[in-house]
């Protein structure tokens, strides 16, 4: 390896957005990526070893390992986490790699945040967001010389997430769902376009903000509808479902009747994030990165044809 190649370790690169992120570095010249998968698990990642990048096998989730981790993330500029899971990875497996980066002397890292704003909201409103908020607060006492950016990029624009997860738009009936009266700007951003942001934000030399705010659309509810209106060609049916403390009435009546359905209330809770206004991001980072052109919310409903 050239002795001038900046090194990026990456957490959960056998995920979608992972492997998204391992690519986009690995397009970047002078850049690698070393890929930290769990022992048996190199087949996950072997088109990424093809492309030149290092494979190592370590205990990201067990309470050892730690002096294999310090290894694994020694030489690194950066290291980025698209870790998903509950408090064992997002906290415990994350504060792991946090004390590793402190102690090998990396960089910068970048947490397994990759949503909206969620340092508007309140303890409470989505349990996902509190986990990488809990972890946040943390990191921010436990960084030491750890510069620690949270990539935030509102809501994936993304057949599975605002077309699918989120219960916002149903591609199928022709219909949306709206709660309280839509005027909140809310941010969209693909998968893709979010990872060629991240490992900007991974290789980067200049100081960044701790908000790493990017988005590929910021629009309104009835901006949104338009947009899919203009794209599709087809009319949406917009179903008002109530005011916000309505919502806020279904998700505790979901809670209530079925805790562990966390997918039966889940959903509402991002979504009322995003209609609330609460988690709109702040300054956006685009301008800094113009030679990244992120697909709109027109874009991509026409790219996909839905």
């Amino acid at each position: 390896m050239n002795v001038d190649t900046k090194i990026v370790v990456l957490a959960g690169a056998s995920g979608n957005l992972g492997s998204l992120i391992a690519n986009a570095i690995l397009e970047r010249p002078g850049m690698t990526s070393r890929a930290l998968v769990r022992s048996g698990s190199r087949q996950k990642v072997a088109s990424l070893s093809e492309r030149g990048a290092e494979i190592v096998e370590v205990d990201l989730e067990g309470p050892g390992g730690s002096e294999a981790l310090s290894k694994a993330l020694t030489g690194a500029f950066s290291v980025v986490s698209a870790l998903q899971g509950g408090a064992d990875v997002i906290v415990d497996a994350q504060t792991r790699l946090l004390e590793a980066a402190k102690h090998t002397g990396v960089r910068r890292f970048i947490p397994s945040d990759f949503s909206y704003n969620m340092f508007g909201l309140f303890d409470g409103d989505n349990i996902n967001t509190d986990l990488r908020l809990f972890f946040a607060r943390h990191a921010k006492q436990a960084r030491g010389n750890v510069e620690v950016v949270h990539v935030l990029n509102g809501c994936f624009l993304d057949r599975r997430v605002l077309f699918g997860f989120l219960g916002a738009i149903d591609p199928v009936s022709r219909r949306t769902f709206l709660w309280g009266d839509g005027k909140a700007k809310m941010d969209f951003t693909t998968y893709e376009d979010t990872a060629r942001f991240t490992a900007q934000a991974a290789v980067d030399p200049g100081p960044l903000p701790v908000e790493f705010n990017v988005a590929g659309d910021t629009l309104d509810f009835p901006e949104l509808v338009e947009a899919y209106e203009d794209a599709s060609g087809k009319p949406l049916t917009v179903v008002q479902m109530g005011s916000l403390d309505d919502m806020d009435a279904e998700i505790f009546r979901r809670r209530q009747a079925e805790p562990h359905n966390i997918f039966g209330f889940l959903p509402l809770m991002y979504w009322r994030a995003m209609l609330s206004g609460k988690g709109k991001l702040g300054p956006l980072v685009n301008a800094h990165y113009s030679h990244i052109h992120p697909l709109t919310v027109r874009d991509y409903a026409r790219r996909e044809g839905l």
